[in-house]
């Protein structure tokens, strides 16, 4: 029974005295403390060339692993490339893209934001399609 007690009152102990290690001593900062302000890197200068994109059409700036996500299989090679695609397969896409972007972004899509000439034009820069 004593190895018990003993065994108790040794984890009692430092339990009691990591809680005061935890309260009393101060935490470290998150982000490192800076005293010399010129040792900041400066942020990447951009060329002076600024992409403005439409806030509502998460289409027009979606890099290619987006694009892969928010298109199902073929439909961008059925929408962009073929010169005159299927009604049937151009609605089936459009809707597959529409509720893929909506649950990932919760922009709501519409038939005219996904077949956009401006789209067409990015999905074909972005996949690499000639």
């Amino acid at each position: 029974m004593r190895n018990v007690w003993m065994i108790v009152s040794g984890i009692a102990t430092v339990v009691a005295i990591g809680g005061v290690v935890y309260y009393f001593f101060p935490k470290q900062p998150a982000e490192p403390v800076v005293s010399d302000p010129s040792s900041v890197p400066p942020l990447p200068s951009t060329g002076g060339r600024v992409l403005v994109v439409p806030a509502g059409n998460p289409l027009l700036s979606a890099n290619r692993s987006q694009f892969q996500q928010w298109f199902p299989a073929y439909c961008g090679a059925d929408m962009y490339i073929q010169p005159e695609p299927k009604s049937h397969d151009v609605d089936v896409c459009v809707n597959g893209i529409v509720s893929r972007v909506a649950d990932a972004t919760g922009v709501k899509l519409t038939r005219a934001d996904v077949t956009d000439p401006r789209v067409k034009a990015h999905w074909r820069e972005v996949m690499g399609a000639k």
